[in-house]
């Protein structure tokens, strides 16, 4: 019998510890969401110009010593990687105002636009779109809820 009730105990707390752990990852992949959307545009803006300041280099003729090939080969891994993060960010950007504009929602899209790529305050994006700062923060956190399944798959949404 007590064996039993350990058991029983034992299995809730896994099952609890599980859906917390749910929880908190959910909660990452939210957070990362809103950082990569805080910083898209210093993102993209490292990204500007050709790239041929660095993909130009002959890392044969520059690398004198180990250390300055590891850190050539670190910022163009940086760049490639800078470059692959805003493609994807595009393109789930595409998707989630095709989503916005099938649910009839445009204003939802234009008010996480205007927050987070064209840095207008959530006041003045109200006062824009005829509505209160209330709601305008609720969109913007439904539509960024919807862009971290975009960007994260189902890493991005709790399962029971």
């Amino acid at each position: 019998m007590v064996e039993q009730l350990v058991r029983t105990a034992a299995l809730e707390a896994v099952q609890l510890f599980e859906k917390s752990q749910k929880k908190s990852n959910k909660a990452k992949v939210l957070h990362n969401a809103k950082k990569l959307m805080e910083n898209y545009n210093r993102i993209r803006e490292s990204m500007r110009g050709d790239g041929s300041e660095i993909t130009d280099m002959n890392p044969n003729g520059l690398a004198k010593s180990l250390e300055e090939d590891i850190y050539l080969n670190s910022i163009l891994k940086n760049k490639l990687r800078s470059s692959v993060t805003i493609a994807h960010i595009d393109k789930c950007l595409k998707l989630l105002e095709e989503e916005q504009l099938r649910k009839n929602a445009p204003e939802k899209y234009k008010a996480f636009k205007l927050f987070y790529i064209d840095g207008v305050t959530q006041e003045e994006i109200a006062e824009m779109l005829c509505s209160t700062d209330r709601t305008v923060r609720r969109w913007v956190s439904e539509v960024t809820d919807i862009l971290s399944v975009y960007l994260f798959g189902s890493d991005a949404i709790i399962l029971d």
